[in-house]
């Protein structure tokens, strides 16, 4: 983790901090339904005993935090990540219902419809390609592949799948990254 803190290196353009990481860039400021978000950390998703590398992610909130205490709150977030290998749409589809079951044990059954809804908008990523969770009081906005997805869901939904990332996480090194640890 200390050799990931190392290799940030920051840079100025357009009069925005970008935080930038083994050359991929992070805003420090996103705009989502009108608040301002800022940038709380960046990690990096490895798979399998291999530690292979798939994604950079970085989160957004209203204001840094270094517990999970914001995913109590009505207040927009956003994950945004940046694949640094090929991903086909049949794996995403399949850890990201293992990682939602994970972190809603208790309520997984009854919102699997929804998940399932939300989960048939996975397409393959590319190296270099970008995947946005916009999550909202009311619901979540995919984008993948430049397109961006109808919202799904309400707010327990929003909240569950945002426990992915922090509840019984698949990648406890990401989950540190993403709250600035």
């Amino acid at each position: 983790m200390k050799k990931l803190l190392l290799s940030f290196v920051a840079i100025f353009a357009c009069n925005s901090f970008a935080l930038t990481v083994n050359e991929i860039s992070f805003e420090d400021k996103v705009t989502v339904a009108g608040k301002e978000l800022v940038l709380n950390g960046v990690g990096i998703r490895k798979a399998t005993f291999l530690k292979i590398k798939v994604y950079y992610g970085g989160l957004y909130l209203t204001s840094k935090v270094k517990d999970t205490s914001f995913l109590q709150n009505a207040e927009p977030k956003q994950i945004t990540m940046h694949f640094v290998r090929d991903v086909d749409a049949k794996d995403l589809k399949k850890t990201y219902k293992e990682a939602f079951e994970g972190a809603n044990p208790a309520s997984f059954k009854s919102m699997l419809p929804t998940f399932e809804a939300f989960n048939a908008n996975f397409v393959d990523v590319k190296k270099g390609d970008r995947m946005i969770f916009t999550f909202l009081p009311d619901g979540v906005v995919l984008t993948a592949a430049g397109k961006i997805h109808p919202k799904t869901g309400d707010a327990n939904f929003s909240r569950a799948l945002l426990n992915m990332w922090f509840v019984n996480p698949l990648d406890q090194g990401l989950t540190n990254g993403l709250l600035g640890l």
